[in-house]
């Protein structure tokens, strides 16, 4: 995402000419799997709608599916909200320790890691902070739990936002299709508990989320339970993790990520200090990469991973092309994928989404595919 959107437009000429295909991986999951894959793309108007009198691609709009990662926007939403309104202080510091109470070492690809590498601060050989008494301030750590999706930033995040900030922000924005969540590491913690995860799938979400906020706050006070050898072993098989991702993660909705977006993109709906900080964190691959501006006058995105899961949202507005001036949306969840394909469609996923909402054409393939397809 930091080099690939100007590249595309660039060069997409000669890829086509060398073979290149970015949607091969997605056509062929498609073709196999279509009940596990929604996917929104539209043109939005000024009020953050889809505009009718533009194509559209839009299958599973309202599709229950994993979010892996990509529920952060929804964090970010309640974070600006309780900024915007003066409960939170962006600017309090935030201590690494503080920060490190809920990192569970090789449970982020190395996500908290890169935090601190980005930051400059020295970490040890578990991605941990070689002084946890520095401290950042709290919109920083915000800053990671979409730039680098940092795991550890988003319960702290969550936890200083309390255990309702997402009911209220689920009914503020009327999410209909998103459900409750807790902490990331007490999920994991749960996945890690034999006891718990002979169960744990069939018990009621809402005692999932209650589960998860008391594993965490356990883990935040309990330093053996995050020792790097003790969450190595007690992580299950990645084969049983896609299942109880699939069981056990929170679900959400492509029509509600990508209207989402849409509020970022085009205000509605947004206090105008709660789009400020939505915006500033959203628009990272405008910051990371300023050759976007080149292609772009704006840039948003957050997706997620993890096993048997991608999850994608984007919204983008172009300054050339043959989308020129418009704003556009395209959020793409997958679930239940094959190990034999997640690789291919991991490292296509951003390459695809560009060429279905910018490319004359390329959501047609899609649709065409999916239309297709055998019912289930």
């Amino acid at each position: 995402m930091r080099k690939l959107l100007p590249v595309v437009l660039a060069l997409l000429p000669a890829a086509q000419a060398q073979g290149a295909d970015p949607l091969a991986p997605l056509l062929e999951f498609a073709k196999q799997q279509p009940g596990d894959l929604a996917v929104f793309v539209a043109s939005v108007r000024p009020d953050g709608s889809p505009d009718s009198a533009r194509p559209a691609l839009v299958w599973n709009p309202t599709a229950s599916m994993p979010l892996a990662s990509s529920r952060k926007i929804v964090v970010l939403s309640a974070y600006a909200r309780a900024v915007a309104a003066g409960k939170l202080n962006p600017q309090v510091l935030v201590k690494l320790s503080e920060w490190e109470e809920f990192y569970l070492p090789g449970t982020d690809g190395g996500a908290h890691a890169k935090s601190l590498a980005a930051l400059n601060l020295p970490a040890d050989s578990q991605g941990r902070a070689q002084d946890g008494s520095r401290a950042v301030p709290l919109d920083t750590v915000v800053r990671f739990m979409i730039e680098t999706s940092d795991n550890a930033a988003a319960d702290l995040v969550l936890t200083r936002l309390g255990r309702d900030a997402v009911a209220e922000i689920r009914r503020d924005l009327k999410l209909s299709g998103q459900e409750e969540f807790g902490p990331f590491s007490g999920l994991f913690s749960a996945w890690q508990d034999p006891a718990a995860r002979a169960d744990y799938s069939r018990w009621p979400m809402l005692r999932r989320v209650s589960d998860a906020w008391s594993r965490t706050a356990q883990l935040s006070r309990t330093p053996a339970l995050r020792d790097p050898e003790t969450v190595r072993q007690g992580l299950p098989t990645r084969e049983d993790q896609a299942a109880l991702v699939d069981a056990t993660d929170a679900h959400g909705t492509v029509s509600d990520y990508a209207g989402l977006m849409a509020q970022v993109l085009t205000g509605a709906g947004l206090k105008p200090a709660e789009r400020e900080v939505m915006a500033r964190h959203l628009g990272w691959p405008m910051r990371l990469n300023p050759a976007n501006a080149q292609a772009f006058s704006e840039v948003y995105a957050k997706g997620g991973s993890l096993p048997g899961v991608l999850t994608n949202t984007y919204a983008l507005a172009p300054k050339v092309g043959p989308h020129k001036g418009e704003k556009l949306v395209v959020s793409l969840f997958l679930r239940r994928i094959p190990e034999e394909q997640y690789g291919l469609l991991e490292a296509s996923m951003n390459d695809a989404m560009v060429y279905l909402a910018l490319v004359p054409g390329q959501a047609q393939r899609l649709a065409d595919v999916l239309n297709a397809a055998p019912g289930p």
